[in-house]
């Protein structure tokens, strides 16, 4: 019996699986060495003893206990996809069990027979396979609501040109003593606002216009204290807490201006009109790949040296769920208020190569950090001008080109249309010395601006082009040979008289 002992000893402490026998109190009768090593014991210290003994973990005791006395009472063997164990190391580690009543010679089962297999490694390989397929979903959600958004902003910005453009005809015709002169300036001031939605998607769609300068973040937050203060509500104190030297970094102080000020109004929401702190920090530090992985823009840039603002709240903080859509095009927690204001900074920081990182948990406040790649700004285009009034405007929306059309001859311009590519260039080429500029639409179907203004200085080299669009300016000044101009659609009649004006300036 000692030899046969001995022999079934050495066979059970060879195999890596955890094996154990237990009785109805749950008392350890025989453990192998894989168990012992696990809790940093030895097989004699577990022979007697129960899981409460040596497992501190209340909770994973009693799922234990409760499937020991299923298997023995039902006479069943029983399969555990997954039970989890904390070692005597403090890591946790995850097994498959199977558990197997041992029947006595009278039918009744005293003991029960486990033999667990560790499959800590699969499950997380199995749980980063996940995250990073949740990962990809993500940004392609976000990939094609940015296409979304930015198609629909591009479409209605050319609706509003029309709007704008007729209400300021309207209101030249009419004069000022005119009845319908007040209901045409609210024309005007709605199509404003649904022009700065519009500019907001683009933002998201990460399209806006950006214009680039070498900006000190620091400088950005300190000018923005007074209006911190006016956003607030009275209940809320505001703090900063500025690095007095940080690096010059690559980005556009209007949608920087915006990403801080809808970052302040986030967490004065989550104070909920209650006492509470906000504090604006700026600074400078180098993140790692690892702490980049957390990245809310789910298109990570590459480790290095960052600048920062980070706004802290102490309001009343998010759940893991609520952080993973904070983001999203209109989501809030709040029946009302619901915008793009957080969408539109992802958009921004991911047009600009940064990074957004949350820390936050259900009511112990909020800590959202955006980091900006230090970097030096592209040099600006230059714009040059000739005299001449006659025109040519370019534009497949035809609210567009009547418009544009009458507001320029209203003020005594020349003005040929098209409304394709292709017929631009013939008209061109038929006149080109009639021509002292052109105003191009940027994204036409099949023939776009870029192209046709690329052809139409291959007939003149001199002509001055004014390109219009709802976006992609920043496309626009990276050409090899910029435009003379750039229209950020929707446009009043005065920008677009502006832009014509200093071709003769």
């Amino acid at each position: 019996m000692d030899a046969s002992s001995g022999f079934l000893r050495q066979v059970i402490d060879i195999n890596p699986h955890f094996i154990f026998v237990k009785d109805r109190q749950g008392r350890f009768t025989l453990v192998n060495e894989a168990i012992a090593e696990a809790y940093g014991t030895t097989v004699e210290s577990l022979v007697g003893k129960t899981d409460a003994d040596f497992n501190s973990n209340v909770e994973e005791v009693a799922h234990f206990r409760a499937d020991d006395l299923e298997v023995m009472d039902s006479l069943q063997e029983k399969l555990i996809p997954l039970e989890v164990i904390t070692d005597s190391k403090g890591n946790v580690r995850y097994l498959q069990t199977i558990k197997r009543p041992v029947v006595d010679a009278d039918g009744v089962a005293r003991h029960v027979l486990g033999v667990a297999t560790d499959i800590t490694a699969v499950k997380l390989a199995d749980d980063a396979r996940r995250a990073l397929e949740a990962q990809m979903l993500h940004a392609q959600k976000l990939e094609s609501l940015g296409l979304l958004a930015g198609g629909i902003a591009h479409d209605f910005n050319n609706l509003l040109v029309g709007v704008l453009t007729n209400a300021d005809i309207a209101s030249r015709k009419l004069g000022t003593s005119s009845p319908a002169a007040g209901s045409i300036e609210q024309i005007r001031v709605a199509a404003m606002r649904a022009a700065e939605l519009c500019r907001q998607m683009l933002a998201y769609a990460g399209r806006g216009e950006v214009t680039v300068e070498r900006i000190n973040l620091t400088d950005v937050v300190h000018e923005l204290a007074q209006l911190m203060l006016a956003s607030v509500n009275k209940n809320a104190t505001v703090k900063t807490e500025l690095a007095s030297r940080v690096p010059a970094i690559a980005a556009d102080p209007t949608q920087l201006r915006q990403v801080v000020m809808n970052l302040i109004t986030n967490a004065a929401d989550a104070l909920e009109g209650a006492e509470g702190t906000i504090t604006v920090a700026t600074g400078v530090r180098d993140l790692s790949a690892r702490e980049l992985e957390a990245d809310c823009t789910k298109q990570p840039p590459r480790p290095g040296r960052y600048v920062h603002v980070e706004v802290t709240d102490t309001g009343c903080g998010m759940d893991s769920d609520t952080i993973a859509r904070m983001f999203d095009p209109f989501f809030s927690t709040k029946v009302v208020g619901r915008g793009l204001g957080l969408a539109a900074v992802l958009g921004i920081v991911r047009s600009h190569g940064g990074a957004i990182l949350v820390r936050s948990s259900p009511a112990a406040g909020t800590t959202c950090s955006v980091h900006f790649p230090v970097g030096t700004a592209d040099a600006s285009v230059d714009q040059t001008v000739i005299p001449e009034r006659r025109l040519l405007v370019v534009d497949d929306e035809p609210i567009v080109l009547i418009a544009v059309k009458e507001i320029l001859e209203l003020e005594g311009y020349v003005v040929a249309t098209a409304h394709t590519g292709q017929e631009a260039i013939e008209a061109f080429r038929r006149e080109p010395d009639m021509f002292v500029g052109v105003l191009l639409d940027m994204t036409m179907p099949r023939l776009g601006g870029v192209d046709v203004m690329r052809e139409l200085r291959s007939i003149r080299a001199d002509v001055r082009v004014i390109l219009m669009s709802g976006y992609e300016r920043s496309r626009a000044a990276q050409l090899e040979q910029p435009p003379a101009g750039f229209l950020q659609k929707p446009f009043r009649s005065e920008d677009l008289l502006d832009a014509v004006v200093k071709l003769h300036a």
